[in-house]
Order: structure tokens, then C-alpha cells, then sequence
């Protein structure tokens, strides 16, 4: 019997997409990377057009490229989308596809608006297919190997934590100009901090199972000098889950090359701490976890993920095929990105 194979094709090939969607899409079990979408004349078209060469060599697959997002929708060879272009587009491409019939795995945020992603939750449940949102935080080994940690026990019970994301200014500024979309609330949902702290807000109550009770935010948007057409934030939340741990969260994008980090701490009731540490100018394919006890009570865990697999892309893009195919029970739907997006809204209101 010829096992099932979910035939997907990939919208948005930048940042994301093309270095870890794709080759995802390619990899994992019962999955065909079917098709592209492409602009005439772009990086995607050429992008595009070199894949499609290296996959009739080396594949023996003839890779269908799409210039028309409509023709992508209606035709009845594609399963699922993946999308993963600027925010904007999230909400009406996706609405296209489901309302298709087409599974949809969703860059987040879902929608610029609350009342938009809750919208495409019930098309999706309407049709019986499976929206995903991108939350692949979920998935990063690094996480993965601290939450197994504190199931354990091993800091007793957790009262607080600390999450901080640093990325250097110089990077940000080349991917979200102040002059672009990133920067345009109505059409972003927000600024990039705000876009940048859903996967952070979503994996920190996914890790303890509790929805956050409140957050609030300050920031300090500021340009940047020696880089053009940007400003830094350093953008601040404390927040209470409702299982009654407190913490800070803190997203910057004011340092420079070399000074880009995620670190994530967590405190137990028994003295013991959990330090998970990503520092990309060290190695970026590696999570740093250390629990610390007393004194020299310390113990050191190097957890690696190579390419997409550190970020959790290629794990999430296993289960959404899994999902899809009806072997796996989807693991966050709507609903999630929508727990995660509320507090990130809150960035927009109490500081706008």
C-alpha cells in the first residue's frame, strides 16, 4: 500500500521560508514540496526557478511554480499551504486557502487583528481542515530538554522566570526597515517587537501549561547609530501566569553583531535555577541548558539542532504533515495564536 502523502506548496521564501520552511517541506516523512509561489522578475522567482532545477536532478520531481495565489487555491492537486510572507498578506491568503479547502500552516502573527485570526479559526473548523499557526518555540530542542527538567522536578516548583530576546539592530533594520510594513501598525498589527514577541508569549505558557493572567509593558524605541532607516526598542513586560508564577519578558533590537542572544531563565521554590542559552556568535546550532544547585552544584546539558531543527521549523512542519494526514492530533490551532496575540496587542495599547 502507497503510504499518504501531503503535497504542499510554500508562499514566501525570505527570511524563513526559504532557509527553513522549504527544505522542511522537502524532508520530513510523507511530504511533497509540490510548488512555489512566485513574482515575476523577484529573489522568488529566482529562487524559485534554481530549486526547481536542483529538484528534477536530484529528486526527479518537476516543482510546480505558481504566480497566481488564486490559481494555488483552486487547484485540486495542492493539500496545503504553507504561508509565509509579510504580516499583511497573513490573513487574506490564508482566508483564501481555507475557504479552498486547503490545510494552512500560518506564519504568525495569524492576522494583524484579533477579530481576523479568531475569523480564520472558524472558516478552518467550517471546512474540517487544519489551521496551524507557526508556533515553533514549542518544538526547540532547547526548551524541549528545559521543560523536561522541570517536569522532573528538578527545580521543584517554579515561581519565576526571566525571558529575554536580544537580535542586533544592524540585522533587523536590513529585514524590517522603519520605511516598510514592519513599522506600519495598521498593516504589522504592530511594531516588530510586537510581532517578534508572539512565539516567546505563546512558548512560556505552553512550557507551564498556564495562560498568562496579565502583562504589562513599557518600551523605549530610540534610533540607532551607524544604522539607517531603523530604530532600536528595548521593549519590557512583567507578567503573572495564572498558576501564580511571576517574571519579565525583555525583546531588544538595539545591539550589536555579536550581542544577539535568547536566554531564559527559571526559578524553583528549592533554590535551584534553569539557564537556557542561545548565543548564535558561539555556535547556532547548539542550546546551552544549565541547572544550577548551590555552590558548585552544577549540571550542563549542550542540546543541538542542526539548521532548521534548533528553532524547532523542522519538528513543527513533521506534525503539521502528521496532523494533516490525520496520524497526529493538531498540538495548537487558532486558539493559541490567539492566546498569544492578546498580550501582545496589549505592546500597541499601552504604549501607543
Amino acid at each position: 500500500m502507497t503510504e499518504k502523502v501531503l503535497k504542499t506548496v510554500c508562499a514566501g521564501v525570505g527570511f524563513v521560508g526559504g532557509a527553513a520552511h522549504v527544505p522542511s517541506f522537502r524532508k520530513v516523512p510523507n511530504s511533497q514540496l509540490y510548488g512555489l509561489l512566485a513574482r515575476k522578475g523577484r529573489d522568488s522567482e529566482k529562487y524559485a526557478l534554481k530549486l526547481k532545477e536542483k529538484m528534477a536532478k536530484k529528486d526527479d520531481f518537476d516543482l510546480k511554480i505558481y504566480y497566481d495565489w488564486s490559481d494555488v487555491c483552486k487547484d485540486p492537486d495542492v493539500d496545503a499551504v504553507c504561508v509565509a510572507t509579510p504580516t499583511p498578506f497573513h490573513y487574506p491568503m490564508g482566508k483564501e486557502a481555507l475557504e479552498g479547502g486547503k490545510h494552512v500552516y500560518l506564519e504568525m502573527p495569524i492576522a494583524p487583528k484579533l477579530k481576523n485570526a479568531e475569523e480564520l479559526g472558524k472558516i478552518a473548523e467550517k471546512n474540517g481542515v487544519v489551521l496551524m499557526p507557526i508556533l515553533n518555540f514549542r518544538r526547540c530542542p532547547g526548551y524541549l530538554k528545559a521543560k523536561e527538567l522541570v517536569d522532573s522536578g528538578a527545580i521543584g516548583k517554579p515561581i519565576a522566570i526571566t525571558f529575554r530576546e536580544f537580535i542586533a539592530a544592524k540585522d533587523l533594520a536590513d529585514q524590517w526597515p522603519l520605511s516598510g510594513w514592519a513599522w506600519d501598525i495598521e498593516k504589522a498589527g504592530g511594531y516588530p517587537d510586537y510581532t517578534l514577541s508572539v512565539w516567546s508569549l505563546d512558548m512560556l505558557q505552553w512550557f507551564f501549561g498556564s495562560p498568562l493572567e496579565n502583562v504589562q509593558w513599557t518600551a523605549n524605541y530610540s534610533p540607532i547609530e551607524g544604522v539607517d532607516d531603523f530604530k532600536g526598542y528595548q521593549t519590557v513586560g512583567i507578567m503573572k501566569f495564572a498558576n501564580g508564577i511571576v517574571g519579565t519578558t525583555m525583546l531588544g533590537s538595539s545591539v550589536a553583531k555579536g550581542l544577539d542572544l535568547s536566554r531564559f531563565e527559571i526559578f524553583g521554590n528549592n533554590g535551584k535555577t534553569i539557564l537556557v542559552d542561545w548565543i548564535p556568535s558561539k555556535n547556532r546550532e547548539v542550546f546551552d541548558v544549565t541547572l544550577f544547585g548551590e555552590g558548585d552544584d552544577k549540571k550542563n546539558w549542550q542540546v543541538e539542532g542542526p539548521g532548521p531543527e534548533i528553532w524547532g521549523h523542522k519538528q513543527m512542519i513533521a506534525h503539521f504533515v502528521q496532523a494533516c494526514l490525520g496520524n497526529e492530533k493538531p498540538s495548537c490551532d487558532y486558539k493559541s495564536a490567539v492566546a498569544a496575540q492578546k498580550w501582545a496587542d496589549k505592546i500597541v495599547t499601552d504604549l501607543m
